[in-house]
């Protein structure tokens, strides 16, 4: 991969504003004491609770689960330079993805060639590496939810490969409403298809334990507002690479990019039940949160529930790609567009769980 992180003005503000069961259980790393010290916080999940989550999740509360907000960035202040130039973020780096040996390949051309958001034929959900994009459902202070995720390279390594990458705000601190708080009976349910009578083709996945920055766990710092959850094996002992593959993590990389991005927004037009395809391109970066923290936007459709969903870069269907972003938060300032968090190394650290590799 050849990516370097551009240090030249792609498209910016124009001024100062304010952006309107029986789950083998993997321990978790001592890391995830929760505490607001260094730049994450973790969380750990107990057995009972983990099947517990799993007997909850009924059809029924499936269907009933509200898609979270995505955030309307009302009153986060950005950067009020007239001209915004991303600052050096260190070298680029990435680990590659992985496609499980019992999931059918796609390997057909591109579905699209030009922008544009479309439903991935259903026909597609189970096959890699549509497979590894999947539905997340959790309770929080504000009852039953959902957003997007993706089965990432784990800082476990290949042997287990038991991660999803999503929003924040899809673990904790929902909507920036409830700092400290993290979410529960979460569980992740790849290739997820709500129109068909067999809502989970590879079973449902408990989280064993969240991670997430402190920044937005205490402080609801969009620029920083990104998680990863580990997850426990699906009914039949698989873990969850092993069950639909994983995506590659990219960082430090450049801010103009092309994604194909992917979620399951739940709000007319959209119903939740359908996995969303958005191919797109970078089209303002500026900062917001912490100083100096960029945050990519790019055209999209998606609305409420594509939170956490990936924006993946070099993506083809017979090649997963690297996640380098994902749903995040909107902004009335940017009618049409959906911001990420720039991903730097910090993300990387999330990513592995509090280390600065893995």
């Amino acid at each position: 991969m050849s990516h370097r992180r551009s240090h030249t003005c792609i498209r910016v503000l124009a001024s100062a504003a304010s952006l309107a069961a029986g789950a083998a259980i993997f321990t978790a790393p001592a890391a995830l004491a929760a505490t607001g010290a260094g730049v994450g916080v973790g969380h750990s999940i107990t057995p009972a609770t983990q099947h517990a989550a799993l007997a909850y999740w009924t059809p029924a509360r499936l269907a009933a689960a509200r898609p979270l907000d995505l955030i309307n960035a009302s009153g986060h202040q950005v950067s009020a330079a007239a001209e915004h130039q991303s600052a050096p973020a260190g070298p680029s780096a990435s680990v590659g993805g992985g496609s499980p040996s019992s999931v059918e390949l796609l390997g057909s051309p591109p579905l699209v060639s030009a922008n544009g958001a479309f439903g991935v034929p259903t026909s597609d959900y189970t096959r890699f590496p549509y497979s590894v994009n999947g539905r997340i459902f959790f309770n929080n202070p504000d009852g039953g939810g959902s957003c997007s995720g993706t089965s990432v390279a784990s800082y476990h390594g290949t042997s287990l490969e038991d991660e999803v990458w999503t929003a924040g705000h899809c673990v904790g601190n929902p909507e920036g409403q409830h700092p400290g708080v993290w979410d529960s009976s979460a569980v992740f349910i790849p290739a997820y298809n709500g129109n068909a009578s067999d809502q989970d083709p590879f079973g449902e996945f408990s989280a064993t334990s969240f991670y997430t920055t402190t920044a937005w766990f205490y402080n609801s710092d969009l620029a920083e507002d990104e998680a990863a959850f580990v997850v426990g094996t699906n009914a039949q002992g698989r873990t969850l690479g092993q069950a639909v593959g994983y995506d590659g993590f990219a960082w430090n990389y450049s801010d103009n990019e092309n994604f194909n991005q992917f979620g399951y927004p739940a709000v007319s037009p959209y119903t939740g039940n359908s996995m969303i395809q958005n191919t797109t391109s970078t089209s303002v970066v500026t900062s917001a949160g912490s100083p100096g923290q960029d945050v990519i936007g790019t055209p999209s459709p998606m609305n409420q529930g594509s939170s956490g969903g990936a924006w993946d870069i070099d993506w083809t269907t017979s090649a997963d790609g690297y996640i380098d972003g994902h749903n995040d938060f909107i902004s009335s300032s940017y009618p049409g567009t959906m911001f990420s968090p720039y991903q730097d190394s910090l993300s990387n650290t999330i990513r592995c769980f509090g280390a600065s590799s893995c």
